[in-house]
């Protein structure tokens, strides 16, 4: 069983007032995913690029005129009659940053990167950094790690992951896979374009990848922008008293099944026939008349088609299933799906 079977959900008081407090973005369906995460802390190759300023820029153009040349480099602008000490500073940033080139015998040249720079006017390089990626754990339904883009690192810890989470790995080769992505997967996953490779972690032991296990609850609404296009909003809870975060962490349009394939897995018919006679049972209804009943989930509704006798119990009892405010749950692994009793005469 997956790790998040080990894991607690929530009452029903409380998806009651997750929708309510979600009410104003329009919620179609609502679930509940105990989400395996690494966040994974890795050196990188990144791009680099900045705007030469206009010193820069006219010097480049000029020497572009006057190389090849030999000697001293700044002897070939000493009509310019600029500050010497001035001169010999654009000259040192031209060639400090590979623009120009003296080669082995004394001659001085454009690189490559200089004749980019004289077209573009920016200087493009590469730095070494330490990025941190975060991927979903996929192994219990059958698929590797998945990059997800979480838009904010919520402030509370996450909950402790169970013993068969701590045991996971993550293979490397899922964060080489990204940096290979095209351009248009990076955007719609958020993938930092800068990045261009995974450097080498034998070079240095500062170079060594580590991986920190979390388990997150997240939320999940599906809703629609004002386009018509269809959306997923994922917002982080704090398991330890069940707070939903106020602004989503998640926002997937075409690509939550890419990343998250389960979250539109929709639990057997028998799921919530079991969900129903769970909630009915500390309530002592008659399990004859909890059996007779129908049940039909409609969007975020559960519509339970229940015999006159039964409804006439609750209403006795003056229920929240009467008032609409009594939701269930049904699923199994790290998915789970909620849903609002409604009763309706059988």
């Amino acid at each position: 069983m997956s790790a998040a079977s080990a894991l607690s959900w929530p009452g029903s008081r409380v998806l009651l007032g997750w929708w309510r407090d979600l009410a104003s973005r329009k919620p179609r369906q609502l679930r509940i995913s105990q989400l395996l995460l690494h966040r994974i802390e890795a050196p990188v190759r990144v791009s680099r690029s900045r705007v030469l300023d206009r010193w820069q820029r006219a010097l480049l153009h000029l020497a572009s005129t006057r190389v090849p040349c030999s000697g001293e480099l700044e002897r070939s602008f000493t009509d310019l009659q600029m500050d010497p000490q001035f001169l010999g500073q654009l000259v040192r940033e031209l060639t400090g940053t590979g623009l120009l080139h003296c080669n082995g015998s004394g001659l001085w040249q454009m690189t490559p990167a200089g004749q980019d720079a004289l077209v573009t006017g920016t200087l493009s390089s590469s730095d070494e950094e330490r990025r941190t990626f975060v991927f979903v754990d996929n192994s219990s339904v059958g698929r590797s790690p998945h990059l997800l883009p979480l838009e904010f690192v919520p402030a509370h810890p996450p909950a402790a992951p169970a013993q068969e989470a701590t045991a996971c790995s993550f293979d490397v080769a899922c964060l080489e896979a990204c940096i290979r992505q095209s351009p248009e997967w990076k955007a719609r996953f958020r993938f930092p374009m800068d990045v261009e490779a995974l450097l080498p972690t034998e070079a240095s032991w500062q170079r060594v990848i580590l991986d920190n296990v979390e388990t997150r609850p997240f939320v999940f609404i599906h809703t629609a922008k004002a386009s018509g296009e269809l959306l997923k909003l994922g917002f982080a809870i704090h398991a330890e008293g069940w707070t939903l975060a106020s602004e989503p962490s998640l926002a997937l349009a075409d690509s939550w099944e890419e990343a998250l394939p389960d979250l539109d897995a929709e639990p057997a018919p028998e799921m919530w026939h079991q969900a129903w006679q769970a909630w009915s049972q500390p309530r002592r209804l008659p399990s004859a008349e909890v059996e007779a009943c129908r049940l039909e989930r409609v969007d975020h509704r559960l519509l339970v088609h229940a015999p006159p006798r039964l409804i006439e119990r609750l209403r006795a009892a003056r229920s929240d299933a009467v008032k609409q405010e009594a939701w269930l749950q049904a699923g199994d692994g790290r998915t789970r799906t909620a849903a609002q009793i409604e009763l309706h005469l059988l």
